[in-house]
C-alpha cells in the first residue's frame, strides 16, 4: 500500500504584514500555494491512502477565506483521488476546551475524509483492510494510559501522531513526550508523525515529514531542509520524499564589526547582500552584525537598509553590541526561542494595538530595539 503523509501544512499562517494584488498576506498566499502543489503532486502519484498529521491549519479559528479555499480544495482532491485522507487534530488547529468546537469537523461532511481531534481512536478502512490509529495532540495527556497496539484482524496497521517524540528537537510548548520504544515497532506497517517541521527518519518504517512550508517560529534553523511530504509504500518499506517550492528563506555570513568603521560594516551589509544569488527581491533575508559599538549603530547606511527591506519580502538587520569583553556573550546564541520571534508573533494580526498606531512600524521599532539599533527620533 502506497501512503502520502502530510503535515503541519499551516493554513492561514501570516507574516511581515506585506499583501498580494488581491489583499492577501504574501506569506498567508505562499503557505496555501505550497498545499495546493503538495496536493498536485498527490494527484499524480495516486496513492491508496492520505494522511495529514496534524496541524492543518495555523490556528483555532482560521479565516473564512482560508476555510473556505481549504474546503474546496479538499473537495477538488476527493474529485481526482479515491484515496481516503485521515485528517488528525494538532496543538494548533485543535481547541484547549473539548466543550469548543473544532474546524476540523467541517472537513468530515466530506465523503472519505476522516478526523480524529479529540481522543485516541482507531479508523477502520474496510476497502483497504486497514485500521489508522490516530493519536492526535489533545490525547496526549493520556498517553500513559493507552495502549498503542495494532488491530490483528487487519491487514494493514498505521500510527499517526502530532507531538514531540524523544531524541527530536523539543518545542519550549511542549508538555508531554512520547517516548520511542510507544510507537516504534515492526509491529505497525508505519509510523505517520507530525509537529516537527523537518523531514526526520525515525525509523524504517516511522517519519516526520516536516512542513511544507517554512511556518516556525524559528524558520532560520531550517532554512537549509527542503520543504515537502512523504510518500511511503508498506510493502517495499521505502519512504521516497517530495520537495515543493517554497519562498528563498536566506541567512547571510554574521558579520564581525569588531574593528570595522561604520562605513566598512555599510560596505560589508551592501556586498552580503549584492551576492544573493539571483538577488535579493522578493526573498526572506537575515543578516547578523555582531560586536557593533554603539557609535558606529548611529552611522549605518539606514536609508540603504529601507531600500532593502522595500525590495525584499523581509529584510531582518540584527546589530548586536560587543559584550563587556568586547565580545558577544555566547549565551546571545543560545535561546531556543528568541525574543525577536516572540515580539514577532506578539504583536501579529491577532493582538489589537492603539488606534492611530501603525502595526508594521510598531513592529519594526520592537525588532530594531531588541537588536540594540538606534531609534531614530521623529
Amino acid at each position: 500500500m502506497r501512503i502520502v503523509h502530510l503535515a503541519d501544512l499551516h493554513l492561514g499562517y501570516r507574516a511581515y504584514n506585506r499583501v498580494t494584488s488581491q489583499g492577501i498576506n504574501r506569506r498567508e498566499a505562499d503557505v496555501f500555494n505550497a498545499f495546493r502543489a503538495a496536493l498536485d503532486k498527490t494527484v499524480e502519484i495516486q496513492p491508496d491512502l492520505i494522511i495529514i498529521a496534524g496541524d492543518l491549519f495555523h490556528s483555532v479559528r482560521p479565516s473564512n477565506l482560508v476555510i473556505q479555499h481549504t474546503f474546496s480544495a479538499f473537495l477538488d482532491l476527493r474529485g481526482k483521488s479515491g484515496a481516503p485522507i485521515i485528517v488528525i487534530g494538532g496543538n494548533h488547529d485543535s481547541p484547549k476546551s473539548v466543550d469548543t468546537g473544532c474546524i476540523l469537523d467541517l472537513l468530515a461532511n466530506i465523503p472519505d475524509v476522516y478526523v480524529a481531534h479529540s481522543e485516541y481512536s482507531g479508523i477502520r478502512l474496510q476497502n483497504l483492510d486497514t485500521t489508522v490509529f490516530c493519536l492526535c495532540h489533545r490525547a496526549l495527556p493520556s498517553l500513559k494510559e493507552l495502549k498503542l497496539e495494532p488491530d490483528p484482524q487487519s491487514r494493514c496497521n498505521i500510527l499517526t501522531l502530532h507531538g514531540s517524540i524523544e531524541g527530536v528537537a523539543r518545542d519550549f510548548t511542549d508538555v508531554y513526550m512520547v517516548r520511542r520504544e510507544d510507537i516504534l515497532s515492526d509491529a505497525w506497517d508505519y509510523v505517520a508523525c507530525g509537529h516537527f517541521h523537518i523531514r526526520t527518519r525515525l525509523a524504517d518504517n516511522a517519519f516526520y515529514s516536516g512542513s511544507t512550508e517554512f511556518t516556525s517560529f524559528n524558520i532560520w534553523e531550517e532554512r537549509e531542509t527542503p520543504k515537502g511530504f512523504v510518500e511511503y509504500d508498506t510493502d517495499s518499506r521505502q519512504m521516497t520524499p517530495h520537495e515543493l517550492p517554497t519562498r528563498p528563506v536566506i541567512e547571510l555570513n554574521t558579520i564581525d564589526a569588531g574593528g570595522l568603521t561604520a562605513a566598512e560594516v555599510n560596505d560589508s551589509i551592501e556586498r552580503r547582500v549584492a551576492g544573493i544569488d539571483g538577488g535579493h527581491t522578493d526573498k526572506i533575508i537575515r543578516l547578523v552584525v555582531e560586536n557593533l559599538p554603539r557609535q558606529a549603530m548611529v552611522d549605518l547606511d539606514y536609508a540603504l537598509v529601507r531600500q532593502i527591506k522595500a525590495e525584499a519580502l523581509h529584510f531582518e538587520l540584527q546589530c548586536r553590541r560587543p559584550g563587556k569583553d568586547g565580545k558577544r556573550a555566547d549565551n546571545a546564541r543560545a535561546q531556543t526561542r528568541p525574543l525577536e520571534v516572540e515580539w514577532r508573533e506578539f504583536i501579529g494580526d491577532n493582538v489589537e494595538i492603539p488606534g492611530g498606531v501603525e502595526r508594521a512600524k510598531l513592529l519594526e521599532l520592537g525588532l530594531q530595539y531588541l537588536a540594540g539599533q538606534e531609534i531614530p527620533a521623529e
